[in-house]
C-alpha cells in the first residue's frame, strides 16, 4: 500500500462500469488515494451501488429512474417482437436523453471534483465532463490499444510474428475487425436492437459521435479517440489495470501507465466446499466465471469437464458453473464437485491447474500464486488473454467449441507435471512484483487534478 500523502485533499469522482470486475479493480486505485488524504466518490448506473458501499466509499447514482438497480440489462413483458423493440428504443432513447439533457453535468459540479476518472466503458460520462473542462483521466481494465501491425484486436487468439507477413496478417485482423463491427454491432444495433442498452451502449461509435458533438467534444478517430475491440475509446491520460509484463512485447508504447490489480490473497471466502474435498488428490479446478451463461458453447464445456473427471478418477475435479446456471444437469462422479460459486482464492491455494475461460483476474490471480492454467477462451477479451498467457509459457490454450474429454484430460496432465510452465510462472511473477507501477499511476492522478 502506497503511504504518503499529497501536497492537498482532493475530491476525485470515479466513474466506472457497473460489473464487479470493473469496480474491483478500480479498488486497486481507490483505496491508496483515499489513504493518501483524498475523497473518493464513485458515481454511475446504480447496479455499481453494493460493491462501493461495501468497499466503504460513497455512491451517487446516475438516471436511476431510468435504470435502477438491478435493472441494467432491459427486459420487456411478454408481448410482440416488434412492440417489444419499440418500447426498448423508448428505454434507450430516455437514457440517451439523460445522457445529453445536463444532468451529467450539473451533478458532476454538485461533487466539486478536482478530477474524474472514468472507466473506458463510460465514455458517455467522461464526455460530460471534458464539457465542463474538468480534468479526466481515463481507466482500462482490459489489455486493449489502438489499431497497430504489431498487436492484433484482443478478440483474437492470433499470437503475432515480427515478419512482414505476420504484420499483414495483423492488419487484416483490425480490418476483419471493422468488418465486423459494422454488421454485429452497427446494422444490427439498428434493425435488431442489440446493444442499444445502458448496458452495452459503449460498443456504438455512432452514439459515441452523436453525444460527442452534443458535448462539443470534438471526435475524430485517430486523435480524440481510437477504435478498439468494445468500441470507440477516449483518448485521455490513462492507467491499465494489468502489468506490463504480461502484456505482449510488441504493444506499442502509447504513454499508458501500467498498474497491477491488487490480488486480495486474504479475502473472505465460505470455504465450507474444502472439507468436501479429497485432499490426498491433485486439485483441478475449473470455471468460466460469472458469465459463463453468455458464452454459446459454456454447457458443452460443463459436460466435457464432467465425462474428463470420469476418465481421470485419481484427480479431485471442481467445477464452478456461475450463478445462472443450474449445477444439478451436469452428472458428478464422486471425484467431481459442481458449484453455482467457488471460493477461488481459497482452491487456488490448492490446485494443481486451473481450467480457466481466461478472465484477466483469474489469470493474474494464477500467476500470483503459481498456479498453472489451461486457457479455454469465452468472449470478449478473454482470447487475448490466452494468447498472452500461453505466450509466457503460464498457460496451454484450448477452444471451448469441440473440446473433447480426453483432450481436456491431456492439457491439464501437461500443465500439472510441466516444470517449466511452474518456472514461467515464478519468472512473470517475479517480473510483475519488481513493476511498482502504482506510486507513478497516483502521481499521475494527482498531477493531472493539479493542473488548470
Amino acid at each position: 500500500m502506497i503511504t504518503g500523502r499529497a501536497a492537498r485533499p482532493l475530491t476525485i469522482v470515479f466513474a466506472f462500469y457497473p460489473g464487479a470486475g470493473h469496480i474491483n479493480s478500480s479498488l486497486t486505485l481507490a483505496r491508496p488515494l483515499r489513504v493518501r488524504g483524498h475523497r473518493i466518490v464513485y458515481y454511475g448506473l446504480a447496479d455499481a451501488r453494493p460493491f462501493v458501499i461495501e468497499a466503504g466509499f460513497e455512491f451517487v447514482s446516475f438516471a436511476e429512474e431510468i435504470v435502477p438497480e438491478n435493472g441494467l440489462h432491459y427486459s420487456a413483458p411478454r408481448v410482440s417482437w416488434w412492440r417489444q423493440r419499440l418500447a426498448q428504443e423508448r428505454h434507450f432513447a430516455a437514457f440517451l436523453g439523460r445522457c445529453a439533457d445536463g444532468t451529467i453535468d450539473r451533478q458532476l459540479q454538485s461533487l466539486n471534483p478536482d478530477l474524474v476518472v472514468c472507466d473506458s466503458l463510460v465514455w458517455y460520462i467522461a464526455l460530460r465532463a471534458l464539457r465542463l473542462r474538468l480534468p479526466t483521466a481515463g481507466v482500462s481494465t482490459f489489455l486493449c490499444g489502438p489499431p497497430n501491425p504489431h498487436s492484433p484486436p484482443i478478440l483474437y487468439s492470433r499470437v503475432p510474428r515480427d515478419s512482414p507477413w505476420g504484420r499483414t496478417l495483423v492488419h487484416a485482423d483490425w480490418a476483419r475487425l471493422r468488418v465486423e463491427f459494422f454488421f454485429t454491432r452497427h446494422l444490427a444495433s439498428l434493425f435488431l436492437g442489440r446493444y442499444r442498452t445502458p448496458a452495452r451502449v459503449h460498443s456504438l461509435t455512432n452514439v459515441y459521435r452523436r453525444l460527442a458533438r452534443q458535448a462539443g467534444v470534438p471526435c475524430r478517430e485517430g486523435v480524440d479517440y481510437w477504435f478498439g475491440f468494445a468500441g470507440p475509446h477516449l483518448m485521455l491520460p490513462e492507467i491499465l489495470i494489468c502489468p506490463r509484463s504480461f502484456d505482449l512485447a510488441s504493444a506499442p508504447d502509447i504513454g499508458r501507465r501500467y498498474v497491477d490489480g491488487a490480488i486480495d490473497v486474504l479475502r473472505s471466502e465460505d470455504t465450507g466446499l474444502l472439507d468436501q474435498l479429497d485432499r490426498g488428490k491433485p486439485l483441478v479446478y475449473c470455471s468460466l466465471g460469472s458469465d459463463s451463461h453468455l458464452y454459446p458453447h459454456s454447457a458443452h464445456f460443463f459436460d466435457t469437464v464432467a465425462e474428463a473427471s470420469r476418465l481421470r478418477p485419481e484427480w479431485q475435479w471442481v467445477l464452478s458453473v456461475g450463478p445462472h446456471v443450474d449445477p444439478e444437469q451436469f452428472r458428478a462422479g464422486a471425484n467431481l464437485a459442481v458449484i453455482k460459486w467457488a471460493p477461488q482464492m481459497a482452491l487456488l491455494h490448492n490446485a494443481a491447474v486451473m481450467v480457466t475461460h481466461g478472465g484477466l483476474n483469474s489469470v493474474m490471480e494464477c500467476i500470483h500464486l503459481g498456479v498453472p492454467m489451461v486457457v479455454v477462451p469465452g468472449l470478449r477479451d478473454q482470447p487475448g488473454n490466452m494468447v498472452r498467457a500461453v505466450s509466457h509459457g503460464v498457460a496451454v490454450g484450448a477452444s471451448m467449441k469441440g473440446l473433447q474429454a480426453h483432450q481436456l484430460a491431456a492439457k491439464v496432465a501437461y500443465a500439472m507435471g510441466s516444470e517449466e510452465m511452474r518456472r514461467a510462472l515464478a519468472k512473470l511473477r517475479d517480473s510483475i512484483a519488481t513493476e511498482n507501477g502504482l506510486l507513478a499511476a497516483l502521481e499521475l492522478l494527482e498531477s493531472l487534478a493539479g493542473k488548470p
